[in-house]
């Protein structure tokens, strides 16, 4: 983490957990809203700097794991959840190695949408890491990483990896109209997923 981030890192963790304490969206609210509990496995893949981590790590103290690839934002996470997470500084992947990144150092940091100022990042393939981290079963997943969706879901599922519950941020950039979303709903579909609520590409559970 650069200099500029660490001299800031105790004012970021406190707008955190400030931003924590009030969902802005209803979604945000409907986000939080799981029959978990302390014994409950939830996984983020795109965490950024923590907020909804922090959040049902206050709610429910479950078995939390945040996948989030820049190096500034997965030390604020870090240290605003402490022991109530483990946190690791990479994005998950179809493959293991290095990748661009678009938008560094913005929650828009995007694998696909690289057409600005441009970072690496590491990415680790989802199957291999969920096996070295002991991660099997998984009660929830939220995933939000910037247009990646497109590429990490099939792979995911194409692996067997089937979260109980399924909370998913959609992008339409290189994806206009929503049709190549439309396929993938459907394919959740034909999994046995059904849509609990939806607020579009915001947000879906």
């Amino acid at each position: 983490m650069s200099a500029i981030y660490a001299d800031r890192l105790e004012s970021m963790v406190a707008e955190v957990k400030v931003r924590a304490a009030r969902p802005e969206h209803v979604w945000d609210e409907r986000a939080l809203d799981w029959p978990l509990d302390k014994q409950s496995v939830v996984v983020e893949v795109g965490g950024y700097t923590g907020r909804w981590a922090v959040q049902m790590a206050w709610r429910y103290n479950p078995h939390l794991f945040v996948f989030e690839p820049q190096p500034w934002a997965h030390a604020v996470a870090q240290a605003a959840l402490g022991d109530a997470a483990h946190v690791f500084p990479y994005a998950l992947g179809d493959r293991d190695g290095e990748a661009p990144m678009g938008n560094w150092e913005t929650d828009g940091c995007s694998l696909v949408n690289v057409v600005e100022w441009t970072e690496t990042g590491r990415m680790c393939e989802i199957k291999s890491a969920f096996k070295r981290l002991g991660i099997g079963k998984i009660d929830l997943m939220l995933m939000n990483i910037e247009g990646y969706e497109y590429v990490l879901l099939p792979h995911m599922l194409d692996c067997g990896i089937l979260p109980r519950r399924l909370m998913m941020q959609w992008h339409l950039f290189g994806d206009p109209y929503g049709a190549i979303m439309a396929q993938h709903w459907a394919r959740l579909e034909n999994l046995g997923y059904k849509i609990v609520w939806t607020y579009g590409i915001m947000l879906t559970a």
